[in-house]
């Protein structure tokens, strides 16, 4: 494992495995590196060098009360990208991950990124007149009923292996789902839409067929808001279908990357 600091002065916990074109793993709300267990080695194999890191307050990285915002974690990761002189690595996010890439997006652009995949995640998080899928169907009236529920809800659909349920006990790390709520309800308020429609690289949309946030039809929804787009449904699979259906899901991820090598 190595580590690299912020310009805010935060430590960031990330691993790379193999060489070639890289990709970086961008973990999900509460998650952490092992949740990637089963893309590593498939992703290494098929040459691609795979970075994989812990966002702040996530993992083994540094807990701070500041900088609980999508933009500073979009603007952590242009960090890592300029620590490890990356040139045009794609982009892979679950959930929070994705609204990370977003950011990153939003404050960068995409010049120096190759492809983008984002998995079970919607650009805007809450429904209004103008965006029929909210989580849990929520609005801004609901946004704290939403970041309540969020914790306590059971993410996954299909059991786990016990590979994936090894590797994530192995490396737990608590996560203070209190503590770190400013983050949630900043990510919940964000509307990533004008980015999505401004990006210029090709773009693999995954949904969770059965996800609890929201209906896997919004897949089609931001398939067609962008510009490059391609977007996948995982069946059976909930909010985290690369732990769920790992096999399933690696292969559309490769047969995606297939398509821009």
């Amino acid at each position: 494992m190595s580590t690299m600091m912020t310009n805010d002065g935060v430590r960031l916990d990330y691993q790379i495995f193999g060489t070639g074109q890289p990709i970086i793993l961008v973990e999900g709300y509460s998650g952490n590196q092992a949740t990637w267990v089963m893309q590593v080695e498939p992703l290494v194999n098929a040459g691609l060098q795979v970075i994989t890191y812990d966002r702040r307050n996530h993992g083994k990285s540094d807990t701070v009360d500041y900088g609980m915002r999508m933009a500073r974690h979009g603007q952590d990761l242009a960090e890592l990208m300029a620590q490890l002189r990356l040139e045009k690595p794609i982009l892979m996010g679950h959930s929070m991950g994705a609204s990370t890439i977003w950011a990153y997006l939003s404050l960068y652009g995409d010049a120096n990124v190759r492809a983008i995949i984002t998995e079970d995640q919607l650009p805007k998080i809450l429904r209004d007149d103008s965006w029929p899928y909210g989580i849990f169907n929520a609005d801004l009236t609901m946004i704290w009923t939403a970041a309540t529920k969020l914790p306590h809800t059971k993410l996954t659909r299909v059991k786990l292996s016990e590979t994936v349920k090894h590797a994530l006990a192995d490396n737990y790390q608590p996560f203070d789902f209190q503590y770190n709520e400013p983050l949630l309800l900043d990510s919940l308020m964000q509307d990533w839409r004008d980015v999505l429609r401004r990006e210029q690289v090709k773009h693999l949309f995954i949904a969770g067929q059965d996800s609890p946030l929201w209906p896997s039809v919004h897949v089609e929804t931001v398939v067609a808001m962008s510009k490059n787009g391609q977007g996948i449904t995982i069946d059976k699979a909930g909010h985290i279908p690369h732990i769920e259906a790992p096999d399933q899901f690696n292969d559309a991820v490769l047969n995606f990357v297939r398509t821009i090598m």
